[in-house]
């Protein structure tokens, strides 16, 4: 009888599958209930936690939005604080940018090409220290030619300001005789002026009063510009010489946190927009170059004055689409009927012809449709990046809307591929 109890198993087990039992384990696994348990609630789903990153990712951007929109003069100081920061590192990498090409060019054809230099590092070293060489030495000459004639330019424009006034008055005072008769009331004209003198007076002395911190302001101005823009050349050279370096690291990146194809298109799509952003600055540059320079021979062809300060306010405004043109052409008017209004004319008829020739040749063959940007569209940039970040904004709202404009191209694109959905464009657009 004894036999018997001491073989009959305990109750307890006897439904326990013998795959369950796991036999290497030393220590006695617990048995499973005879009744399965409820799912617990707290148990981790990767469902819902996705959803609630989601949540709070929406929360966390709509609050962001509120408060730059919310507080925007505040958001544009911080930004401008934030460039101001960051500016050597942005202007040593659009140095980088726009020399790259010119010393790929003097490395695969020159020293590597007729040179047949061994070393693949003392050719890339001779090829970034040449294109400096060139880019500072054309710099200088630049500033050493151009900064003198526009000095000499304003000193004379303010020895003769006196001598215009007096020439201004003694025409209005002739004017006065010869027309004595008629209805005007020249001694209220003679009033406001004679009230104004003084106030100009007053101006005049105390912006001569304000001129030592002015020029103390501007000088510090002046230093921390050169110290900025000696970081940004050295950023650049690292830049250059260490460029697979930096993509190599910026391409692990992407693959470690974005899928393959998604890595593949992000790659693609920032190498398009680099492209749009710096060929359009680098021909708007060389455009603007050849403008200010044809504009100062013609200038001198037809001895036009300040020949030199002129070419470089038209060539500088001309880096702005459509308005540019126009602003240099009314403040070299300006200057030029100061001067001598006779030859207004000609200065007009000659900003005329030079930006037509510019429009219609010079333009279209060095920048073509890099921006591929219709005129609403630029004149929309260029005003909304002009209120926003004044005349920076003017010079660079086109290539930052060009790029824009192609992002958004890409987006639409995509989802209406997602949907398989086809717009097919208008036979002909000119009709309406």
């Amino acid at each position: 009888m004894k036999l018997k109890k001491f073989e009959q198993q305990p109750k307890h087990v006897e439904n326990i599958p013998i795959e369950a039992i796991n036999l290497d384990s030393e220590q006695e696994q617990p048995p499973k209930p005879d009744k399965a348990v409820g799912k617990n609630v707290f148990q981790p789903n990767s469902k819902y936690f996705t959803i609630v990153i989601y949540g709070l990712l929406f929360v966390l951007g709509a609050i962001l939005i509120y408060k730059f929109i919310g507080n925007w003069p505040a958001t544009v100081k911080s930004l401008g604080n934030i460039f101001h920061i960051l500016s050597p590192f942005l202007i040593g990498a659009m140095i980088a940018l726009v020399l790259y090409p010119f010393i790929k060019t003097l490395y695969n054809t020159f020293f590597m090409g007729v040179c047949h230099i061994k070393s693949k590092k003392a050719a890339k070293m001779l090829s970034i220290l040449v294109a400096y060489l060139i880019a500072v030495g054309a710099f200088a000459v630049l500033i050493g030619f151009v900064v003198p004639q526009i000095y000499k330019s304003i000193t004379e424009i303010a020895n003769q300001a006196p001598v215009w006034y007096e020439n201004i008055r003694n025409w209005f005072t002739e004017f006065e005789d010869k027309h004595a008769n008629s209805s005007i009331d020249y001694n209220f004209i003679n009033q406001k002026i004679e009230d104004a003198l003084p106030k100009l007076v007053d101006y005049l002395t105390g912006t001569l009063t304000n001129m030592v911190p002015y020029i103390l302001n501007t000088s510090m101005a002046i230093l921390s510009g050169v110290l900025n823009l000696i970081i940004a050349i050295i950023v650049s050279i690292y830049m250059i010489s260490d460029n697979k370096n930096i993509f190599y690291h910026f391409k692990r990146f992407l693959y470690a946190v974005l899928p393959k194809k998604t890595a593949d298109n992000t790659r693609i799509i920032c190498k398009n927009c680099a492209s749009i952003f710096i060929n359009y600055i680098i021909g708007k540059s060389f455009d603007s170059i050849i403008v200010m320079i044809i504009c100062f021979i013609i200038m001198l062809i037809l001895k036009l004055p300040y020949a030199v300060l002129i070419s470089v306010i038209v060539g500088i405004t001309n880096m702005i689409p459509y308005f540019g043109p126009y602003i240099g052409g009314v403040i070299g008017g300006v200057i030029i009927v100061i001067a001598s209004p006779i030859k207004l004319i000609i200065f007009v008829i000659m900003i005329v012809c030079i930006q037509q020739v510019d429009g219609l040749l010079i333009g279209p063959r060095i920048i073509g449709s890099t921006t591929g940007l219709k005129p609403v569209w630029v004149v929309f940039s260029i005003t909304v990046g002009g209120a926003l970040f004044g005349v920076i904004g003017m010079f660079l709202g086109v290539p930052v809307f060009a790029v824009l404009s192609y992002l958004l191209n890409i987006t639409v694109q995509h989802f209406l591929d997602k949907r398989k959905v086809t717009v097919q464009p208008y036979d002909s657009p000119d009709d309406l």
